[in-house]
């Protein structure tokens, strides 16, 4: 069986914060939430719901076969973004000239707010963010 690596925030944020814009674009960011997706998401992340994420998982890692690694997250990565990370990761692992890894962000998007909403950089990390994760 293939598994998803596990993505530190430090990481991602170290990426997302490159100067290199080549270094930025070599990550895809999937955000898997529901309608939870609402009311902020990690900057660049680009939303597939979870309940669509089987279906659309072998255009997805086509999509992204190029790239040096994809992150999929959830609110809180413990059962969504794990669980889509790993479908993601054994489809990957068919494409035969891939090198793409596929990882899932520990703590989710939760872990990013509290970590970044009062960021110098914030700007950088998130986006869309509402008051309700400030307040």
């Amino acid at each position: 069986a293939v598994y998803p690596d596990v993505v530190e925030a430090e990481f991602l944020a170290k990426i997302l914060l490159s100067k290199d814009e080549k270094v930025r674009e070599s990550v895809t960011i999937i955000d898997v939430r529901d309608d939870d997706f609402k009311g902020g998401n990690i900057k660049g992340a680009i939303n597939v719901p979870s309940y669509d994420f089987q279906l659309l998982s072998s255009k997805i890692a086509n999509e992204n076969k190029a790239k040096s690694m994809v992150v999929v997250h959830c609110m809180f990565s413990q059962q969504r973004g794990p669980k889509c990370a790993t479908i993601l990761a054994q489809r990957m692992s068919t494409i035969k000239d891939s090198k793409c890894k596929v990882g899932y962000l520990r703590g989710g998007f939760r872990g990013w707010v509290a970590k970044y909403a009062g960021d110098k950089n914030k700007d950088l990390l998130l986006e869309n963010l509402s008051s309700k994760w400030t307040d």
